[in-house]
């Protein structure tokens, strides 16, 4: 039987970090193997500081407290939520986004000389640097992953110095990348005119029509699950749901298309598919943290 690595993609968790690892403990339960890696698309909510919440942030967590869940649970170490992690073993990988603390991002990025960067008390969650690829490797399988964080700016946008917005030396590192294969993009924004015209990243197009790699997960335009076939007629393009519920209902679901599954054998052989089991309704907007 050839191996094969099965890796869990997530967008926007906003905080809700607990639950991905729960959603992916259940996966790991319910179908009897196990995950090498989960990507995550940007918006992970890393704010260990409550003074440097933005503004949208202050008002989703005063409805929502689980929007500050990096602070509370991952920026310094309780043994109760290492047990809970203790359950899995995967590393979490994820890209900036607009909503988190960049400048306290930014100080550990300097620290670091590697592709990717630590940023939780448990050494779970890797922050991955725009621009420089990724190679993981589990068993035999290796697969390339570029990540490109934050967001452009948007249309008639001046201040290009933002911290939410891509800086200057991430464009100049994709810019001068070098690789002879990407098989993964994963973004925040979209790429410049693909979902909204003048909404999203040129260096997204770039990377997308340069290296053409088979999948771009990306996060931000609070869309449902969708895919597109990219321009550049080979990628295939998925936003995946915000990790929330479904308020509209009593029993607020978790919304489809909160979590994917990307089984990889190589560029010759892979899958993707959305995870969509009956037990996903367990993870309830009302009692996710019992589960």
């Amino acid at each position: 039987m050839v191996p094969t690595m099965n890796i869990a993609i997530f967008a926007d968790l906003h905080g809700r970090i607990r639950l991905c690892f729960k959603l992916c403990a259940r996966w790991e339960r319910e179908t009897g193997e196990k995950l090498d890696l989960v990507l995550q698309a940007g918006d992970f909510g890393v704010y260990p500081r409550m003074g440097e919440l933005d503004r949208a942030t202050i008002q989703h967590a005063r409805k929502d407290p689980t929007e500050l869940g990096f602070s509370t649970d991952f920026a310094e170490y309780r043994e109760e939520i290492a047990t809970e992690l203790s359950a899995t073993q995967f590393p979490v990988v994820f890209v900036r986004g607009n909503h988190e603390d960049h400048a306290w991002l930014d100080a550990l990025e300097q620290q670091h000389s590697t592709p990717t960067f630590p940023v939780d008390a448990y050494g779970r969650i890797h922050c991955m640097k725009t621009g420089e690829l990724y190679t993981f490797t589990s068993g035999s399988e290796t697969i390339n992953i570029l990540g490109i964080g934050r967001v452009g700016p948007l249309v008639g946008e001046t201040d290009i110095e933002q911290p939410k917005l891509i800086q200057a030396y991430e464009r100049e590192r994709v810019n001068q990348l070098d690789t002879d294969q990407i098989d993964v993009l994963l973004t925040h924004d979209t790429a410049i005119d693909f979902v909204s015209p003048g909404y999203g990243m040129e260096e997204i197009r770039l990377v997308l029509d340069v290296y053409r790699p088979p999948y771009h997960f990306h996060g931000h335009t609070e869309e449902l699950y969708v895919e597109r076939p990219d321009t550049n007629g080979l990628t295939r393009s998925i936003k995946m749901s915000d990790c929330n519920w479904d308020r509209s209902t009593h029993d607020m679901p978790l919304l489809q298309g909160v979590m994917g599954i990307l089984r990889w054998q190589g560029m010759a052989h892979h899958a993707f598919e959305v995870v969509d089991a009956g037990w996903m309704d367990e993870y309830n907007g009302r009692n996710w943290q019992n589960v």
